[in-house]
């Protein structure tokens, strides 16, 4: 599946953002906003049938895009979206480390 497939909505709070294939709910991503310029992502969430479609990497992708938008770094919490972190260093821009030693 591509990103193509799915549809992004963030939930009436903003504190969710659910991925959405075929009219249905397949995955989210939980987040607070703290003060102006972070985000923590607490826990990610996805339907069992599309553990292996990427759901996690397009849900950050947009998480990503509001960070940068909004000028806020991003704090994971959550070990799945921590490892996508560690896999694209390409989100380092918005990826705040809370230990800079490792």
């Amino acid at each position: 599946m591509s990103q193509n497939d799915f549809t992004f909505q963030y939930s009436a709070d903003g504190c969710h953002i659910y991925a959405i294939c075929q009219g249905k709910k397949v995955g989210d991503i939980f987040f607070v906003k703290i003060g102006i310029d972070k985000l923590m992502i607490s826990e990610a969430e996805i339907e069992p049938d599309y553990k292996n479609n990427d759901v996690e990497f397009f849900l950050i992708k947009q998480i990503i895009t509001m960070a940068r938008e909004q000028h806020r770094k991003i704090i994971s919490i959550c070990p799945y979206i921590s490892e996508i972190f560690k896999q694209h260093p390409e989100f380092d821009d918005v990826r705040l480390l809370l230990n800079q030693s490792r």
